[in-house]
């Protein structure tokens, strides 16, 4: 075996944790947050569902709120209003458009105002399919080393040129391949956004996998379980009505 001197060594470049101690971590202040209380601005949030029905149409009354400037579920105020992108890999534009028709239909019964302000901001929220396929593009924002695709490079340049406040990416299994070594690698191209991206996991098989993230947002049989990294754990009641969830 070959020796050398503990210089030599890479393992011992960094011995203990005296750099972490220098490092702040940088917790994000109320008025930071995109959703209040729930939600920082720029972090990354998974939604995910143990058989529970309903989790594309919560993530689109997410991005509804973001983009019209009208409380999550009636109580969470968004402080930061805007611009969001919603991508959808599995849903036809036709299914996309009649699940949000029903829902400003729902939603307006008490937000009466809410046609004139998706009216008045209708350039807030663009949501594209995907499964249509006339776009040109693979879903993939990386390929099976981690390099980022032509479509990681298209929805960057969206969201800086639009800044956007939050991208929706449902679900999120289909846009990177199978045969990904390292799901760090998306976290890591992801985070290089200046967005809130909210994943959408589809699959249970790949729940154990999206855990990396700032909040985590699960649909459970009795409610919306919000566990965040900066405040812990929240149990919402909610119910899905006709279409529409909303507080119990």
């Amino acid at each position: 075996m070959t020796m050398f001197r503990i210089e030599e060594n890479p393992l011992a470049e960094t011995v203990g944790v005296g750099k972490w101690l220098q490092r702040e971590l940088t917790v994000p202040k109320p008025e930071e947050y995109l959703i209040d209380g729930l939600i920082p601005a720029n972090s990354l949030v998974c939604m995910q569902t143990n058989d529970v029905y309903g989790k594309t149409t919560m993530a689109v009354q997410l991005a509804m709120s973001v983009a019209f400037n009208v409380p999550f579920l009636d109580r969470y105020r968004c402080l930061q209003p805007g611009k969001v992108l919603f991508i959808n890999a599995r849903d036809t534009d036709e299914d996309c458009h009649r699940r949000f028709k029903r829902l400003v239909r729902e939603w307006s019964k008490g937000v009466p105002d809410l046609p004139s302000r998706i009216e008045a901001d209708s350039a807030n929220f663009t949501h594209i399919s995907l499964f249509d396929e006339c776009y040109g593009v693979s879903p993939h924002l990386i390929d099976g080393s981690g390099s980022m695709t032509k479509t990681y490079a298209y929805l960057q340049q969206f969201s800086e040129y639009y800044k956007t406040k939050l991208i929706v990416i449902d679900p999120v299994e289909d846009f990177f391949p199978e045969n990904l070594k390292n799901i760090a690698e998306l976290y890591l191209k992801l985070r290089h956004i200046k967005a809130t991206i909210l994943l959408v996991v589809g699959d249970r098989r790949r729940f154990g996998a999206f855990h990396e993230v700032e909040v985590s947002m699960s649909l459970l049989d009795d409610g919306l379980r919000v566990q965040s990294d900066y405040l812990g754990r929240r149990d919402i009641k909610v119910n899905m009505g006709a279409g529409i969830w909303s507080l119990s």
